[in-house]
């Protein structure tokens, strides 16, 4: 069976407490081609540091670049490429396009600081699956499952949506491989604060491309921390994609506010928080 090359990408600005897990779990996969682009926004509170210790202690640099702090490097004992950037960017879809012009695989992963792989097993079964189901071709997007996480107790499996994602990706983003083809056709529109990646995933699909979902869980994701309360900005930001592909969108997004996820946010305001993420394991169960 031969496997493509991956890229593995991931995004962090000053969080030096989290990018070295996520960094393990990439390193740790027993996936035989992968290369791994970290692009750092110039973080001042040791994070750039600690990645190129990291690095160097794990490999033989290839190329540096003071100029730009780029540089390049083999894994000693696997086989693993990285590339690194640090430098300022205009936000996180700046930085993530970044990656993108950086990548040679045939599929590119955004696992960005503090998300990690589901297990070490993970990319090794998800293109054995789909090279074993579709030949390994004929898809612009492969996703997953998730492993959600509210604390150190409480955690579910978030089951993808194999469903249409005309209006909004029916899954977590890393949970995702894409097409590196795909990938620098559309990039990320750095208008958005917060929904560029559901602007790609609908842009994407509308104008043809093919998503495969398949039952493999693929990331954990850590929400613990993350505020549910409802977002003006993601709003607009859903409203603003949305309008492009039915012009009564906003309209129908506007009710779902009103009467659903602003009404849901009080209710859970009310509930203790232990209380809350045991009632959200529990309709998981009963949902899937």
């Amino acid at each position: 069976m031969t496997f493509p090359k991956v890229s593995i990408i991931t995004i962090v600005y000053n969080d030096k407490a989290h990018i070295l897990e996520t960094m393990d779990s990439v390193i740790t996969q027993d996936y035989p081609y992968i290369e791994y682009i970290i692009i750092d926004g110039a973080s001042h509170d040791g994070s750039k540091e600690c990645i190129e210790s990291y690095i160097t202690n794990l490999a033989h640099i290839t190329h540096k670049d003071e100029a730009r702090f780029y540089l390049e490097a083999t894994h000693r004992q696997k086989n693993v490429h990285f590339k690194f950037l640090s430098q300022k960017d205009s936000g996180i879809y700046d930085a993530m396009n970044k990656g993108i012009e950086l990548a040679s695989g045939e599929w590119c992963n955004f696992m960005n600081s503090g998300d990690r792989f589901y297990n070490t097993h993970t990319i090794t079964e998800l293109f054995t699956q789909f090279i074993e189901s579709y030949g390994g071709g004929d898809s612009d997007v492969i996703y997953g499952d998730t492993h959600i996480i509210y604390d150190n107790i409480h955690s579910k499996i978030l089951h993808a949506q194999d469903t249409s994602h005309k209006y909004h990706h029916r899954f977590i983003h890393q949970s995702a491989f894409i097409a590196t083809p795909l990938m620098r056709r559309y990039k990320y529109d750095t208008a958005f604060k917060i929904a560029g990646d559901t602007d790609f995933f609908t842009k994407a699909y509308n104008n043809g491309a093919k998503f495969t979902y398949l039952p493999i869980i693929i990331s954990s994701f850590t929400c613990e921390g993350i505020s549910s309360k409802p977002s003006w900005q993601v709003f607009k930001e859903d409203c603003a994609i949305g309008y492009k592909y039915n012009r009564l969108f906003p309209i129908f997004h506007t009710f779902k506010y009103l009467f659903y996820v602003i009404p849901r946010f009080i209710i859970r305001s009310l509930i203790p928080h232990k209380f809350r993420n045991r009632a959200r394991i529990y309709l998981s169960k009963t949902h899937s």
